[in-house]
């Protein structure tokens, strides 16, 4: 991991508590920070597939180790795992909802998601 990146996201974290403590902030500003949060994960998302993908250096990491990463990371996702569930039931009524159209066999597509 290169001080480079380690400094980027010091730098993204101070930029996202910035804009999520900005006092009256209207509906796009905060649509704008919750991207902007979305953003910062995903760049961390991608870095740890990119890290544990590598398995010339995964090696170098004792079972022990491995183990004590997993163990942290799933602490770490879970509660968000949870909190997309929650969030999802909660707020189901505000999603467009598509149509679901039986096909027979043999129909050509139309309009609607087929199953």
């Amino acid at each position: 991991m290169s001080e480079r990146w380690i400094q980027e996201s010091e730098e993204l974290l101070r930029r996202m508590k910035e804009l999520s403590s900005k006092e009256k902030r209207d509906r796009l500003e905060i649509v704008n920070s919750m991207l902007f949060i979305f953003d910062i994960l995903e760049r961390s998302l991608h870095g740890w597939r990119v890290w544990v993908r590598n398995l010339s250096l995964m090696s170098q990491f004792t079972l022990e180790e491995l183990a004590e990463l997993e163990m942290a990371l799933e602490k770490q996702i879970q509660p968000f795992i949870e909190y997309d569930i929650e969030a999802s039931k909660r707020w189901m009524d505000k999603f467009p909802q598509v149509p679901v159209v039986r096909r027979r066999v043999g129909e050509e597509e139309g309009r609607g998601m087929y199953v």
